[in-house]
């Protein structure tokens, strides 16, 4: 995917996370995120359900009570509270959103 090849390739151009929006349709959502080590992709909440997929590298996701270690196609569900994911290496990972609707319920 190309998208993730041109994330992985633009990492050392900054010291901000790379994030590129590949599908968004009804509730939806999936985004390609890359994070240069050291970069954090700053105290985020997920108030859905959400999924991380590591495509490449390796992330620390830190919660106020927990910190895990997440590798190359390791996957992992969100927490619904705060939560900051720091690229341990050059890291891309997937993030998976699906809003839950009231019709859901």
């Amino acid at each position: 995917m190309l998208v993730l090849n041109d994330i992985a390739f633009n990492l050392d151009q900054g010291e901000q996370p790379v994030v590129q929006r590949i599908y968004n349709y009804g509730g939806k959502q999936l985004l390609a995120i890359g994070l240069a080590k050291g970069v954090a992709f700053e105290q985020s909440y997920v108030a859905t359900k959400a999924k991380i997929m590591v495509v490449q590298g390796e992330i620390d996701v830190n919660t106020a009570s927990h910190s895990y270690r997440l590798e190359r196609f390791d996957s992992f569900e969100l927490p619904r509270e705060p939560f900051t994911i720091i690229g341990v290496f050059d890291a891309v990972f997937l993030l998976m959103v699906h809003k839950v609707t009231k019709e859901a319920h």
